[in-house]
């Protein structure tokens, strides 16, 4: 995993508007033509406006994948999103609860303003592109997904190296525009790793075009499994380049794990999406029923409980908090990409009752930290819009703020395709001819009922006697008591602060405050030395008060996270325990095996689990993810991250290190 500073493009504005790369001394598009080459080249010839048309009878397909090199200003996305949109008025049933994802890389990605400049050009697009630029992301290295048009749009960027943004993407790629600055301008892109991630990506019947003609861009997409021809190019340049493939040697599970098997997260088969259940109503819960519901499907979601939220995730307020490291790993992307993306969701929610973006300060807690946040700040990984030094060592974070989990949550479930079914305790689950068969007790009678879904997605936090019917998970219970107490005056609070604790914005003349951390501890009880507890930590963060004479005025709640061992959730589908241990023995003897081999998992069964202390960060695109696992589309998360919060990842470990298992 490559690390590096991602950085805006110098550009040179000419008369006319159109930006020039200085680097690659190329213009983006031609200020007179632009918008009819791309219709040429990517659009007519690629035939996208045909083949969207027959989609509709296309059995089972709920989106088209488009894959791009080099997004530049954004104008081929545009272009095509505008097409979508003249398809879909024509023949509106034609693309009904179907999704264009569109996915692009870009090294050096334009800032918003530049990209605002750019598109200013073309005003037959300001509809699209003026949604675009509000919702484009922060540049920051790795994988960014928009929702743009209601949902029906999907971008995912990347900000990169091509071969490497390529290489995490886990995509069934329909058509490819290979676009960006031409070969002898910036070779280096068109390498053998690119083209060798061109094969991974695509299908039988995947289609390309490309401005260029140049020997090295054809060659290198023989190479990748493509018929390619050369056809007539657009306009001055002689020629371009087109070409399908015919066949693909291995099934899409197979390209995306690479001889990582175990890591398979699609079916072989795919399992027609028909109506779903979800089992829990916390933050995970609700989040995953929101993507699927907003897919168009059908979502039942039970609950043990009498209300949404009525566990870890029904405190009065929380963090947007994600503790950003100062090395580029996995798991600090995932945790990066999660970040934004709540961000970006919470900001849409448009309401001060759920969420409001006051930023939030971190302070060290040691001299050991304060180097940490020193080094954090000096590496380059993040941009001033997402950390940025404060005072007496601490760092600021623009983007958090505080939100109420429980009214998410209530917000989020609110869609005629969603169904709460509070007070469902699960006391059977069984798959039987294509079918899971989830079986509960409800009300005060205990009355039973049986239902049966296509898919089911346990969300169930520390309900063990669920997911243990399956596979054995390393979740820990930890006891949180979070404290409240009404404000004697106002305090010139206007942001979160974290320390050894938090503290939030009052919030109808109520401070919130905490939380304390309770190990091997299943008191449901509140207790007032966990109050004090809580008042010094909050007297750490705003001293000279006199907190520590209140506990007794203090109110408090006791929920318990879902905590990991190797602190990252458990997202994805559910293996078969004992086939998988069968299969994968070898491991056992030699850690660096490979196999292509896949087990299938438990058709149709996923889990979204172990968000710990940072669900509200972290639910919000792993539930987007369960839902492009579900339809087989284009992931939000880079490859590496899937693997990182893979539920199999456990039973890897385990057989690596030769542990016995059962």
């Amino acid at each position: 995993m490559k690390s590096y500073k991602i950085e805006a493009p110098q550009l040179s504005w000419g008369a006319d508007g159109v930006p020039r790369s200085n680097q690659f001394d190329d213009i983006y598009f031609d200020q007179k033509s632009g918008l009819d080459e791309t219709h040429y080249v990517f659009l007519e010839n690629n035939q996208l406006e045909d083949r969207w048309h027959t989609l509709a009878n296309e059995k089972n397909e709920t989106s088209f994948t488009i894959a791009e090199t080099g997004f530049g200003t954004g104008l081929n996305f545009l272009c095509a999103w505008d097409l979508w949109q003249k398809v879909n008025l024509e023949s509106p049933s034609t693309l009904e609860n179907t999704r264009l994802h569109f996915i692009s890389v870009e090294k050096y990605p334009l800032t918003k303003a530049m990209l605002k400049n750019a598109l200013d050009i073309w005003p037959s697009l300001s509809h699209l592109s003026d949604e675009l630029i509000s919702n484009y992301p922060t540049l920051c290295q790795g994988l960014h997904r928009i929702e743009l048009d209601q949902g029906r749009i999907q971008l995912t960027l990347f900000f990169g190296d091509a071969s490497e943004g390529f290489a995490a993407f886990n995509a069934n790629v329909d058509a490819w525009f290979l676009d960006g600055f031409a070969p002898s301008k910036n070779p280096e892109m068109w390498n053998d790793e690119l083209f060798k991630q061109i094969n991974r990506l695509s299908k039988a019947g995947t289609s390309f075009s490309t401005f260029t003609a140049a020997g090295i861009v054809r060659r290198g997409l023989q190479s990748a499994g493509f018929e390619v021809k050369k056809i007539k190019g657009f306009g001055h340049k002689r020629e371009m380049a087109v070409g399908v493939m015919k066949q693909q040697s291995l099934n899409y599970p197979q390209r995306q794990t690479q001889g990582l098997a175990w890591f398979n997260n699609r079916s072989v088969k795919k399992i027609k999406a028909e109506r779903v259940l979800v089992i829990g109503a916390g933050l995970a819960g609700c989040h995953t029923a929101r993507a699927l519901a907003n897919k168009g499907l059908s979502v039942d979601v039970w609950d043990t409980n009498s209300d949404i939220a009525g566990e870890a995730s029904g405190n009065a307020q929380g963090m947007l908090y994600p503790k950003l490291a100062s090395q580029d790993t996995a798991i600090n992307r995932f945790y990066l990409s999660a970040y934004l993306y709540a961000s970006r969701q919470l900001t849409q929610v448009n309401d001060n009752a759920i969420w409001q973006q006051t930023g939030l300060e971190q302070r060290p807690t040691s001299e050991s930290e304060a180097d940490k946040f020193s080094k954090l700040l000096n590496q380059g990984l993040y941009p001033e819009e997402i950390v940025e030094k404060a005072d007496n060592q601490a760092i600021f974070l623009p983007l958090s703020g505080w939100a109420c989990p429980k009214k998410w949550c209530q917000s989020l479930i609110k869609h005629e395709k969603i169904h709460f079914y509070p007070g469902h305790k699960l006391i059977g689950l069984e798959y039987r001819d294509t079918q899971w068969l989830a079986s509960a007790t409800f009300n005060q009678e205990q009355e039973n009922k049986t239902l049966s879904y296509s898919h089911v997605v346990l969300c169930t936090a520390n309900h063990k006697e669920i997911t243990d019917t399956f596979i054995h998970l390393p979740t820990k219970a930890i006891r949180g008591q979070v404290s409240a107490l009404p404000q004697e005056a106002p305090l010139a609070l206007n942001r979160v602060l974290c320390q050894t604790g938090y503290v939030s914005p009052a919030i109808d003349g109520v401070l919130n405050f905490g939380s304390s951390y309770g190990l091997n501890d299943l008191d449901t009880q509140v207790r007032i030395e966990d109050h004090q507890s809580n008042l010094k930590k909050l007297t750490e963060l705003i001293p000279n008060q006199d907190w520590l004479k209140r506990d007794k005025e203090c109110s408090g709640r006791v929920s318990f996270r879902c905590t990991v061992s190797d602190y990252a959730p458990i997202v994805g589908p559910v293996p078969k325990q004992k086939a998988f241990i069968e299969a994968y023995s070898q491991l056992s003897k030699n850690a660096k095996w490979k196999c292509q081999e896949l087990i299938e998992n438990h058709p149709g069964l996923y889990m979204n689990l172990g968000h710990a202390s940072r669900g509200l960060i972290s639910t919000p695109l792993s539930g987007e993810y369960i839902a492009n696992l579900i339809l087989q589309e284009t992931s939000v998360y880079e490859r590496s991250i899937e693997n990182c919060i893979h539920p199999a990842r456990f039973l890897v470990r385990k057989l690596k290190k030769g542990d016995a298992l059962n």
